[in-house]
């Protein structure tokens, strides 16, 4: 397993893995490498290593392959499960403020017909005051 520069940590698995290729000056092929992003459970700190070389197959190769991929899941379903936590108390959130804006604007609402109703009074009693409406044939 990967041990932590830091802090010397044993790592567990990668969140993130990648393989290159390079050429070999001994072998005069190419070999082709896995390395992974880990971060350190103890310290956080983030480091890159080896994951494992493709040339080797063995059982014991394979399931510690098994139990990083394992790890890999685990941790996307940690931060899934962390990431819909998130967007449903956003989602809470916005809903309250949804219902509050929504109070304001019937009383923003009420408002207003209340000012043009007494507008319309007020009008009316204009017309009346200077007699605008009698006059009409």
């Amino acid at each position: 397993m990967t041990s932590c520069p830091e802090c010397g940590t044993e790592a567990n698995a990668p969140y993130k893995t990648w393989s290159i290729s390079r050429k070999s000056s001994k072998t005069a092929g190419i070999t082709e490498i896995t390395l992974g992003m880990y971060e350190c459970s103890e310290c956080g700190n983030k480091f890159r290593a080896g994951v494992r070389n493709k040339g080797e197959i063995s059982i014991k190769g394979v399931a510690e392959r098994i139990k990083d991929i394992e790890g890999e899941f685990l941790n996307t379903l940690k931060n899934l499960r962390e990431k819909l936590k998130t967007l449903e108390t956003e989602r809470s959130n916005l809903l309250m403020e949804i219902d509050e804006l929504k109070k304001m604007a019937e009383a923003k609402a009420d408002a207003l017909e209340s000012e043009i109703g007494m507008l319309r009074d007020e009008v009316q009693s204009l017309k009346q005051l200077l007699g605008v409406g009698e006059m009409d044939p």
